[in-house]
C-alpha cells in the first residue's frame, strides 16, 4: 500500500499492512538537518528588508507572508516524506508582523518571535481583546482576502509536492494556528476569556463565530483544491482535565465543531480533533462533534486501553509518543519501546496512526528516525507483539 491508501484504509478502520506514521508537522531545525539550510533565512529577509525600506519594512515583510509560510511548509512536507512519514500536515496561518520581536494573528494573539538557528519559532504571549469594547474597536480582517491567500498557499505546496515529493506521499489539511477553539481564548487570555463565559454570552459567541467562519473558509479552499483529510488543532485540555467546564463546551465549541466536521463530511473527506492533555472525560464530546479521528492521547494522562475499549471501534487514534524526553533525549530503546507500547496497547484490529503527540524544536532528528524505524519494524499487520 502506498502512504495515500494506507491513512485512508486506516480512516475507515479498514485493513492495512502496517501502522501509518504520522506528524502534525515537521519543524524547520529537522528539515534543515535533513534539507540543509537555505540560503537565506527569513531574519536576513528582514535585515534586508529594513536596510533598503527602513520607513515600510514591516509592510513589505507582510506583503510577502504567504510566500514565507509556503516556503515552511514546503520544506516540513519534503522533509516528513523524506524521512519515512505517511503524512504530515499544513495549513495556513494569518499571522502579522509587528517588528523582528512580535507578531499577531487576526484572533487577536500576542506572539514573541524567537530565532531558532534562522527558524521562525511563535510563543504565544497573550490575548489583545480583553473585553466588548477591545473587540469592537479590533480590526475586523477581509476573510476573503485570507481565503485566498489560503487558496496561492495550498496550490503552491502542492506543486512543490508534485516535483519534489512522493505524489502518493498524504498531505493532511490542517489549522492547528487558526482553528475554533484555542484562537478565542488565546486572543483574550484565559482571565479575560472565563470572565466573558460568566457575564459576556455576547462576546464569547461573537468570537466563536469568526474563528468557525475562518475555519470552514479555508477548509473549503483546500477541499475545492483536493484535500481529503483534515486536522482540527483543539486543544480542549489541561493535564488534569477539560480546559474549561465542559457545559461552556456543549454550549459555545460543539456547535461550532459539528459545523466543520459536517461540511468535510459534505465534501467527502475525514477530519481528525487533536488536543494535548488528558481528554478522558471528553471522549463522548469527541464524538457527538462528528470526528473520524482523535490526536494526540498525550503520555502519561491518557488511559490508552479505556480509550481503545471506549472509542477504539468509533474513531481512528493518532498518537501517543512522548515528545517531552522519548523524541528529545530518550534512548533509542526507550524510543522502540515507547513504539512497541503504544502499538501493542492501539493497534490491534487497525484505526491507529503512530504519531509524535505534539511537534516541537526541541524534537531531535535521531530520536525520529528511531521512532520511524521502530514502527516499520513493529507496526506490520498481522502484529506480532
Amino acid at each position: 500500500m502506498n502512504s495515500k491508501e494506507r491513512v485512508w484504509a486506516t480512516l475507515n478502520h479498514e485493513p492495512v499492512d502496517r501502522v501509518p506514521i504520522h506528524a502534525v508537522a515537521v519543524d524547520g531545525v529537522i528539515c534543515d538537518e535533513v534539507l540543509g539550510k537555505s540560503p537565506r533565512s527569513a531574519f536576513d529577509v528582514f535585515d534586508e528588508l529594513e536596510q533598503q525600506y527602513p520607513d515600510d519594512w514591516i509592510d513589505r515583510v507582510n506583503s510577502i507572508m504567504t510566500e514565507m509560510e509556503i516556503n515552511v511548509f514546503s520544506r516540513a512536507i519534503e522533509t516528513a516524506a523524506a524521512i519515512g512519514y505517511d503524512t504530515c500536515g499544513v495549513g495556513y496561518i494569518p499571522f502579522k508582523f509587528k517588528s523582528k520581536e512580535e507578531m499577531t494573528d487576526i484572533f487577536g494573539r500576542k506572539y514573541k518571535i524567537i530565532n531558532l538557528d534562522g527558524n521562525i519559532f511563535p510563543y504565544y504571549i497573550d490575548g489583545q481583546i480583553k473585553n466588548q469594547e477591545d473587540w469592537e474597536n479590533f480590526p475586523k480582517p477581509d476573510l476573503n482576502d485570507h481565503f485566498r491567500r489560503a487558496k496561492k498557499f495550498f496550490r503552491t505546496i502542492q506543486r512543490h509536492k508534485k516535483k519534489f515529493v512522493n505524489p502518493d506521499f498524504c498531505m493532511m489539511a490542517q489549522d492547528d494556528f487558526a482553528s475554533v477553539f484555542p484562537p478565542v481564548w488565546q486572543g483574550m487570555g484565559m482571565g479575560a476569556f472565563s470572565r466573558a463565559l460568566r457575564k459576556n454570552p455576547k462576546l464569547i459567541q461573537e468570537r466563536f463565530e469568526q474563528t468557525t467562519e475562518f475555519v470552514l473558509g479555508v477548509f473549503k479552499v483546500y477541499a475545492d483544491c483536493g484535500a481529503k483529510v483534515f486536522f482540527e488543532g483543539g486543544d480542549i485540555a489541561f493535564k488534569s482535565g477539560p480546559l474549561i467546564n465542559p457545559k461552556y463546551i456543549d454550549k459555545y465549541v460543539l456547535p461550532c465543531m459539528k459545523r466543520v466536521t459536517e461540511a468535510v463530511h459534505e465534501w467527502g473527506g475525514k477530519i481528525i480533533f487533536h488536543s494535548d492533555g488528558d481528554i478522558t472525560s471528553l471522549l463522548d464530546f469527541v464524538l457527538e462533534a462528528g470526528y473520524d479521528g482523535l490526536h494526540c492521547l498525550e503520555p502519561p494522562y491518557v488511559d490508552l486501553e479505556l480509550v481503545k475499549k471506549k472509542v477504539g471501534d468509533k474513531l481512528c487514534l493518532l498518537g501517543n509518543i512522548d515528545t517531552s524526553h522519548i523524541l528529545v533525549k530518550g534512548t533509542q530503546k526507550e524510543v522502540e519501546d515507547a513504539v512497541k507500547y503504544a502499538i501493542r496497547r492501539l493497534g490491534r484490529g487497525g484505526g491507529y496512526m503512530l504519531s509524535p503527540s505534539n511537534s516541537h524544536p526541541d524534537m531531535t532528528y535521531q530520536n525520529i528516525k528511531w521512532m520511524i524505524e521502530a514502527t516499520k519494524k513493529y507496526g506490520v499487520y498481522p502484529l506480532k507483539l
